[in-house]
């Protein structure tokens, strides 16, 4: 304000003014009353209920996937204010403790064994070309390879099968592919298919292998290996410089007349193939038309030592159990799932459902299961409800418990229930002092279940979770595919995770000048030198990309399927990486012509036209400039020089006159407002951690937050300690002393 063309005031008047404001706002926080905020009790949310069965029951069954959807706030799904408890969610629950509890104690059921099948729809693979020039040993890099991660539903041997569609040339070896699961190539199969047209048809041509499996997630993958092995010594190998053209298409060498019948259009084939033959090239090449587990067989059966230990805790693994190991049982089951200890006479409507049980003629087992079930449905293991200590003053606030404080710790870093060592120092009354609660929380940024913050918190804040559903125009892209997809994904987590683990600086996340790729994802950037499935940490030194905004993950989630988006891009920023959002577009907003981007003009021209409106200009006059410092980078985060036939202007100009050309010097720009991204992190983390959206009043802690660990060179493990050292992380209000 004003718009553009109109008189402006004088920039002396501008500075006073607005310095008057920015005191006059500090004296208000100076002068406010500590709040730290009421404290919603809070239902866990899919991802903290499974993790909190994992580590209650020692079993690993994500029960809760089969859960509706968690409804998200503020950018995060566990916001206590928006968790609601639906009557389809109650079901789900007991159901699901029933499950947990009958194979904790007895194992799981006896499957069947099914078969689960990845065979991607309308598949499209083109022959290999220049853009291979770095010959990938593994294969799984190739277009030709096949990537999925299927949930196998229970410990066992599972029959790996796959199937491949294609020809080879005659003479040539028979075809090998590599299977690998989880990143290990565990088999090699052989594949052959009859002679067909001068050449070796291999559509439907299949092999298996059987192998155990644990229950859970898993990425399998298949590949050819070898790919220019056995092949015409003419040909020429793993060499780029000797490779040839790839070869045309054998039907596109004849002209098929009009009404030609099936055996003349097989004959006009097989001439066609005989031309290529005669220059020692492949007629057609091999992919993976499908792949499948079946299973489980020999399925393992009865439960698992882990459960047993964390269940009868009486010492009696054996079955052989006394008069007392029901109130041993259930009290030791109710102290960790209720996550606080739990009186004797609060577990008397548990203790009297297992001795009916009995009454009944029930075994222990299933008599002490309906009372663990029974647990597992209370509102005190599906909420969190913190109580008050007393208030210290009469300002109406007061310290959370010891145990609340440690369950805040571990949902906050973990996402599930406390461990021993929190809950012997919530019992000694010892995790609030400063020494004790610093090394808590830099053991538990060690501990591998520090994933979940990973997961969780920078899956939501940078939008990790939006890769699963974002699909670019094959069309446009037919490069893109899964293994890409998830090498995205695990390129933004794995940066994440060294930052958390080496206590780094969170400044990298805007310019660190390296990453960590696979040769997939290292070939896609352009990149040489890395080779095989494992991420590697890799310089980025002269070249464009730095810190997340250049990830592709990041600038996949933040375009359209068809093009990029300076809009969208510039939006993820102000929310994501400044805390400064913008308002809704206003109603009936024309939107951009798709079809004349790149073709009449780039997405920078359409843009500037849409800007002449003084409505919308307002607020892209702050997202367009930080979008087009990454317009040389496509829908899928591939580097190009040109939108269409358009060369790409990445220059912009801040609303404060800054300029800048391209996202390096962008990047410079945010780097000296590192305050501001301080704050916005802090402000994005505080938020996760508390589970709830902040308010006016918690200004002061989130800039303080981000003063201290300026002071700490930004230190990851500085901001964790901050958060969990603050006012609201600490107390609560006290609502009944609250006028």
């Amino acid at each position: 304000m004003p718009p553009k063309g109109m008189p402006r005031p004088a920039q002396p008047d501008i500075q006073a003014v607005t310095a008057w404001i920015h005191n006059e706002l500090t004296v208000a926080a100076q002068n406010a009353k500590p709040d730290p905020g009421r404290v919603t009790a809070r239902r866990l949310n899919r991802a903290e209920y499974n993790s909190t069965i994992r580590d209650l029951l020692g079993i690993d069954l994500r029960p809760a996937d089969d859960f509706p959807q968690d409804d998200s706030g503020y950018g995060f799904d566990n916001i206590g204010d928006v968790l609601s408890l639906s009557p389809v969610l109650m079901e789900r629950y007991m159901k699901a403790a029933e499950t947990v509890v009958r194979m904790a104690l007895n194992g799981p059921d006896k499957r069947k064994p099914t078969v689960l099948r990845y065979q991607p729809r309308d598949r499209h693979v083109e022959l290999l070309d220049k853009a291979l020039t770095d010959y990938d040993e593994t294969g799984l890099s190739l277009p030709n390879a096949l990537h999925t991660t299927m949930r196998i539903p229970a410990d066992g041997e599972y029959a790996i099968r796959v199937a491949l569609e294609g020809r080879r040339p005659r003479g040539s070896e028979p075809v090998r592919i590599g299977v690998w699961i989880d990143g290990k190539r565990v088999q090699s199969l052989e594949m052959n298919g009859p002679d067909d047209f001068g050449g070796i048809d291999l559509f439907g041509a299949q092999s298996e292998f059987r192998i155990r499996m644990t229950a859970g997630d898993h990425w399998i993958a298949a590949a050819p290996e070898h790919l220019y092995e056995g092949l015409p010594p003419s040909y020429g190998g793993p060499n780029p410089s000797q490779r040839p053209e790839p070869p045309p298409d054998p039907m596109k060498l004849v002209r098929i007349p009009p009404n030609a019948t099936t055996e003349q259009i097989a004959a006009l084939k097989r001439k066609a193939e005989e031309r290529l033959a005669k220059a020692h090239v492949p007629a057609n090449r091999v992919w993976i038309h499908y792949v499948e587990a079946l299973g489980p067989y020999n399925q393992t059966m009865g439960p698992a030592q882990a459960s047993l230990e964390r269940i009868f805790t009486c010492g009696h693994l054996d079955g052989k159990h006394n008069a007392s190991c029901t109130r041993t049982i259930l009290s030791n089951f109710a102290r960790r799932a209720f996550r606080h200890p739990v009186s004797q006479q609060d577990l008397q409507p548990y203790f009297k459902l297992v001795a009916d049980g009995r009454k009944q003629a029930s075994t222990f087992n299933d008599a002490i299961g309906v009372g663990l079930e029974a647990l597992l449905v209370s509102p005190d293991f599906l909420f969190r409800i913190e109580t008050d200590e007393p208030a210290k003053s009469a300002s109406g606030i007061g310290a959370v418990t010891q145990f609340a404080l440690a369950s805040r710790l571990s949902y906050f870093l973990w996402s599930s229930m406390p461990d021993d060592e929190l809950m012997r120092c919530a019992e000694q009354g010892t995790l609030r002092k400063p020494d004790v609660l610093a090394a808590q929380v830099r053991r538990m940024l060690k501990d591998s279940k520090s994933k979940a913050l990973v997961a969780n918190f920078a899956g939501q804040w940078l939008e990790l979770r939006k890769l699963e559903s974002v699909a670019p125009d094959f069309e446009k892209f037919p490069s893109f595919d899964t293994y890409l997809r998830m090498s995205m994904r695990q390129e933004t987590e794995t940066f994440f995770t060294n930052m958390m683990r080496n206590d780094l600086s969170i400044l990298d996340l805007l310019d660190g000048k390296y990453t960590f790729l696979n040769e997939k994802l290292a070939a896609f950037y352009g990149i040489p030198g890395v080779k095989g499935t494992a991420f590697q940490k890799v310089s980025l030194d002269g070249t464009p990309r730095g810190g997340v905004l250049t990830q592709a993950s990041v600038l996949m989630v933040s375009s359209y399927a068809t093009r990029t988006s300076p809009v969208i891009r510039g939006k993820w920023i102000l929310e994501n990486i400044l805390d400064s959002p913008v308002p809704p577009p206003p109603p009936n907003v024309p939107a951009l012509d798709e079809a004349k981007i790149g073709a009449a003009g780039s997405m920078r021209m359409q843009l500037e036209e849409h800007r002449k409106n003084p409505m919308c200009a307002s607020c892209h006059d702050k997202m367009d400039p930080l979008g087009f410092a990454f317009e040389n980078f496509d829908a899928i985060g591939r580097w190009r020089t040109h939108d269409g036939k358009f060369p790409i202007d990445s220059s912009g100009t801040l609303p404060d006159g800054r300029t800048f050309k391209g996202p390096e010097e962008l990047r410079a720009i945010l780097m000296t407002d590192r305050e501001a991204f301080a704050e916005c992190v802090a402000d994005k983390m505080l938020t996760y951690a508390l589970g709830r959206g902040l308010e006016r009043y918690d200004r002061p802690t989130v800039k303080q937050i981000a003063k201290n660990i300026a002071d700490q060179d930004y230190r990851f493990s500085s901001l964790v300690l901050e958060i969990v050292k603050s006012l609201p992380f600490q107390m609560r209000r006290e609502e009944r002393n609250r006028t």
